[in-house]
Parts: C-alpha cells; structure tokens; sequence
C-alpha cells in the first residue's frame, strides 16, 4: 500500500471552479479531467479540528467527542477547550488526547506499513505507546500551555485585544529596556512567569539590536527575524527552551517590535511533542527549523494592528515554505504506507482577506495547485507504482459579515433569563428560570433537569421546547430580510455513535454572512443579538456545512461517486473501513474556570 494525502484546510470548491474555468489552477485541472475531483459532504459542525478528526477517523462527532471549539461540563456549566483538555495530577496539570478513536494512520499501522501523519490537528500530546509518527498541527500549545499569545513591545503602549503589551523604557541615548515574559514556575511567592530581561539599541533608521537574555539579534524595519531560541532559567539547573520569530515594525516616530508567541522547542519540549523523536529530529536539523504553534500564523498580531498585511502575509509564505521542505523530505524517502500533511495557510488567509482582497486568496490557490503538481513529480520521481495519491479540504469558506450573540437572542425569545440586569456571561444566570443557553461556536444546550447542575427542563419537555426553539431560529430573520440560519440540526440527526449524548441538543447551521459571536463562543450574552462584523477576521466556515462543502481529488475516477464525504476517506486511503470496535470514549476533562479558558483560547481567532 502506497497513499500520499494532501490537506488543504479550508480550501473551497466555488472559489476552485471559477479559478479552473480561467485556466488558472493547471495541476488540479489534471485531476478534473480524468474524473479525479468532486465536492467533499464535511461533518457538522464544519469547524477545523472536527473536520480534521471526522476525516482521520471515518466518523462523526457522536463517535470520536469534538463537537466544538468549547465543550462545558453539564454539571457545572464551565467550558473548557476541546483541543486542549487537561487534568490536574500530582506532577501538575497534565495534557491529554483530545479523542482515542482509532484513526486510519493507526490503522495503517496496524496493517504493517508505516504511517505519517504532518500538522493534523488534535495530534497534541503525541502518544508514544501507538507506531505512527507524528508532528502535530492545531491544539498545540505554546511553552505557557495556551494557544499562542504575542507580546508587543513598544514605546508608546497602546491597549489590545488579545496580544500582550510591554512598555519599552529609555536607558539611555537609543537605548530602551523591556521584559519578556516566559512559562510560570512556583515561587516562594507563588505561581508567577519566568522574565527575561529584553534590551533594543537603535542603530539607525532602520535597524536595532536586540538583547534578549544573552542572546543578541540585529533586525531590519519590516522583516522577520530566523526562528530564534530563547532560554528561561526554570531553577535547579533547569531550563525551558522556547522559540520565536521576532519583527522590528517600528523605529522613528516610536520604537515597537513583535514577538510570536514563545512555543515549544521540539527538541526540548517539556511535553510529548511529536513521535518518534528520530522524525522531528530530522525535521529539525535536516529540513530546517519550523514553528510548533498549532496556528502559527499570528492572525492575533494582524487584528490588533501590531504587523501590517503585508508582514502577516510574509510569515505565512515562510511557514509554508518550512512545511514543504519537512513533506518533501519524508516524501523523498517514501517507499510504502501512509504519508499526510496538512497545510493550513489559506484558511488563515481567507480569514483575513476574502472579504476584500480576493485578489490575495487567489494567489494562494494558485501556489497549492503549483504544490499538487511539485508533489506529484516527486512521486514520479521515486518510480512508485500501484499509488493512491489524494488531495483533500475540510470545508470550504464564506464571508462573515455579521455576529450573533446568540445568548442575548434566547434572553429575548424568554429561553434565558439573568440573576442580574447587567450580567454578562453564563456565570450571571439564573438557572431556575433558564431553559437553554449557548457555549461554542455551533452549539446549543437545554437545561436539562438530572443533566445540568441546575437543571430545570423535564424529560417530557425535551421534543416540544426543541422543535419550538429550533423553529423560531429558522423563522430568524435580519433587518434586511435575510435569513440568518439557515439550518439547526438535532442532536439525533448531526450524530451517531456512542457518545453522541455528550454533544449539544442542538447543532446551530448559520447561514452565509453569518456565524455566532466570540462572545457566544465563550458563554457570553452579548448586548444585542446581531452585530455588524468590522473586523479585519472577515471570513470564516463555521457556519451550515451544507454551505461550506470541501474538495476531493483523486489519481481514480471518482465522479461517479456520488455523496462523497468525510466518512469515505479511511477507506480511499486504506482501501478499508475502520472497524467501528475501536471506537473509544473521548478523554474526560478536568474542571477549567472562565479565566483559564479565555487565556487558553485567545490564540485563536475565531475567539
């Protein structure tokens, strides 16, 4: 068995069309010719890391347990991240795999062959004890255990969202001392963050050099520096290494420079990284260093105005280029079983652009089809026969021109009422007087009396409040007439399996132009029930996934195929199903407070 798997995230079947009647995707015409394309059915709810996994696995959320960005414990109401559940042990808080479903890299495995799976989300924390090797993508952590925040150094400190400000002071003529703040450790004082001392000498206009503990660095105004490591003193002789790539944006007027977020060293992480360690070592010394970040592209820096487009769309292309020279190494020593990577640039991208800089997003379209074709030679290459060769999306992509504080719409459709007037999050409810709430990007609950803490909804309740309230949201219409949901699945009809019970009662399909809130994603209520969208995150997916299909292509017909989805991909890849009896029950979350959960999830863009 020979399959070579290309992931595309995000990569969206309209957009691809029209650029294949201009002629512009000459690569993937190929496969379109020979019957090899077709729209891909994705799992609902269409966000990443459920994708992802639903592919991996052949099965929908009721089997492997991501239903969302942001799952909550019924018995508590708090939410807590579904790509990075934790669990407090006697040696600290310990990460765990967000699912154990088998998946058809195990499978693989399992048959005999070797088997890689690159940057495929919900990988993190690697599991030595299974034979397939691994570099994870999304749901790795930073060295702090979140999701990747950066820091902003600058003169004058302006306030920001999500990225971290640290005032510049002057020392001196050209000279301005700052911080960088690292992993905590305990103190005699308590929990607190490693600091490293941080010192800018301009040099002129364009130029300034930088001390960071020992370490010195010159940076030109607007270019990114090589990915650097930085050191922190843990104590006891123990030292946490961290990486990160640095950007002067500023000299003149005000001194400012960028720090991406400090994520873990893979040759020194202080979790289990990748698997086996021979794979990332290779990675790192023979195909150059690459960031570990689960999203490495600071879409955080580009909506607070820390970097400019221009700079965000620069570090992107070098993450590509680190990606492809890892994918074309272990590709170049391909002799048999699994090969997959995941490439993630254009979702993030699309993010930021589609509304308005089509022009930028079809450039990308372009350089993945020139990949599909320089992947293809390569293959070529090594005279491989009796081949499988696929290329794949999880969803496609919309605009996003309008917010839904879906928490404030249950408050006015009376489904959800405050302890007080003002409150704003679901810690302010009253529960004896709430029949449902929203958490997550696509998920709805009731208050289920024996499910939730406080629950108040009874058995006989259940069908009759469902369809009610899934009604009134498709009845849901703006104030220019448009429909703003266009679909709302029930829990039985968006999942199957075991563990479907865990998941939401209601699954919410936004129309296009619309997706919920980052406040209705952390359990927020909101101040209105829709909000313009002004930010420069213009796009997104998690919406209907009838609305956001993805791409299959194939070196096989398959157009006479019909109903392709997620589900069919174990068995293109494999030539087999995975067997339903290795489904297992997802990894069983700790308690996690709002506060932790905000900081977890603010590497994320889509919260």
């Amino acid at each position: 068995m020979r399959t070579v798997i290309v992931g595309f995230d995000s990569f969206d079947p309209a957009i691809f069309e029209r650029l294949l009647e201009t002629g512009k995707t000459p690569n993937l015409a190929k496969f379109t010719n020979e019957g090899g394309y077709s729209r891909l059915e994705v799992c609902s709810p269409p966000q990443t890391e459920v994708s992802w996994t639903s592919i991996a696995t052949g099965v929908d959320p009721g089997s492997h347990g991501i239903f969302d960005f942001v799952h909550r414990d019924p018995a508590t109401y708090i939410p807590y991240v579904s790509l990075l559940p934790t669990r407090q042990t006697a040696l600290g808080e310990q990460f765990l795999p967000p699912y154990t479903t088998r998946t058809l890299f195990e499978e693989a495995a399992e048959m005999g062959y070797p088997a890689t799976a690159l940057w495929w989300p919900a990988l993190f924390p690697a599991r030595p004890e299974i034979p397939v090797g691994t570099i994870p993508g999304l749901g790795t952590p930073d060295i702090r255990g979140q999701l990747g925040v950066g820091t902003y150094l600058t003169t004058e400190p302006s306030e920001k969202k999500k990225v971290k400000v640290v005032k510049l002071e002057p020392a001196g003529r050209g000279k301005f001392n700052g911080s960088l703040e690292g992993p905590s450790t305990k103190t005699k004082d308590g929990v607190k963050p490693i600091v490293q001392p941080v010192t800018v000498d301009v040099l002129d206009d364009t130029s300034v050099r930088l001390t960071v503990g020992k370490q010195k660095l010159d940076l030109k105004l607007g270019l990114w520096s090589p990915i650097v490591e930085v050191q922190f003193p843990g104590g006891f002789a123990y030292t946490v290494h961290a990486i990160t790539q640095i950007i002067l944006t500023e000299v003149k007027e005000r001194l400012s420079l960028y720090f991406l977020p400090l994520q873990i060293h893979p040759l020194h992480s202080p979790w289990h990284y990748a698997t086996p360690s021979s794979l990332v070592k290779d990675a790192w010394k023979n195909a150059g260093p690459f960031l570990t970040l689960g999203w490495p592209q600071d879409t955080n820096a580009l909506e607070d105005g820390c970097i400019t487009d221009e700079q965000f769309l620069s570090l992107c292309d070098s993450i590509f280029e680190s990606r492809k020279r890892i994918y074309f190494r272990r590709l170049d020593g391909f002799k048999e079983g699994v090969l997959a990577g995941i490439f993630d640039c254009l979702d993030r991208v699309q993010h930021m652009f589609l509304r308005h800089r089509t022009d930028l997003v079809e450039e990308w379209y372009g350089k993945l089809d020139t990949f599909v074709g320089q992947v293809q030679d390569r293959i070529d290459s090594l005279g491989l026969e009796k081949y499988r060769y696929l290329i794949l999306s999880d969803h496609g992509f919309k605009t996003f021109e309008h917010k839904i504080h879906l928490n404030y719409w249950l408050g006015q459709n009376g489904y959800l009422t405050l302890a007080e007037p003002d409150g704003k999050d679901l810690s302010k409810v009253n529960w004896k007087k709430t029949k449902a709430y929203a958490l997550g990007l696509n998920s709805l609950y009731l208050n289920v009396a024996g499910r939730e803490g406080q629950g108040i909804v009874r058995a006989a309740e259940l069908e009759g409040l469902l369809e009610e309230i899934k009604r009134k949201l498709l009845d849901w219409k703006a104030p220019n007439g448009e429909t703003v949901i266009s679909r709302v699945l029930l829990k039985h009809e968006a999942f199957t399996g075991p563990y479907a019970r865990l998941g939401p009662d209601l699954v919410i399909g936004y129309a296009p132009k619309y997706r919920a809130s980052s406040d209705t994603g952390l359990g927020r209520i909101g101040a209105v029930s829709l909000e313009a969208n002004h930010d420069h995150w213009g796009a997104d997916h998690c919406i209907d996934s009838n609305m956001v299909p993805g791409v299959l292509f194939a070196n096989r017909a398959v157009k006479n195929m019909p109903g392709l989805s997620y589900r069919d991909i174990p068995f293109l890849a494999l030539g087999k199903h995975l067997d339903p009896s290795y489904i297992k029950p997802p990894s069983q979350m700790g308690s996690q407070g709002q506060k932790d959960l905000e900081e977890r999830l603010k590497g994320l863009g889509y919260l």
